[in-house]
């Protein structure tokens, strides 16, 4: 079984610094992972065009697997794959869904940066 701090190493690697979609570029800061069992939710800090957010995404039983002792590259990969376009997808619809704007939150109020 793989604790908190290494599947948080794990997908670091992927999701840390600057990511782009093409249209907007977000930079996380850092993240932190909350096991919850059979789901866990990645805690992501990052700077938006404007502003400094935080974003829970939840995690379900599938990627849970992620905290196997033997997860192969793949399943990492898949799962900050996954989280990746699940953080740009809420970037897009924060203003217009709000499922999507209770997921963030402000973390400067338009005072950062």
């Amino acid at each position: 079984m793989r604790s908190v701090e290494g599947v948080r190493g794990l997908l670091a690697r992927y999701l840390t610094g600057r990511l782009e979609d093409g249209s907007v570029c977000l930079e996380v800061l850092g993240l932190e992972v909350i096991d919850q069992g059979r789901r866990f939710t990645v805690v992501v800090e990052l700077i938006a065009p404007g502003g400094h957010w935080r974003v829970r995404l939840e995690c379900d039983s599938s990627e849970h697997r992620i905290f196997d002792g033997s997860s192969p590259g793949e399943l990492v990969q898949a799962v900050a794959m996954s989280l990746r376009i699940r953080l740009f997808e809420w970037w897009h619809t924060k203003g217009s869904e709000r499922q999507s704007a209770r997921l963030g939150e402000r973390l400067d109020q338009g005072r950062f940066r």
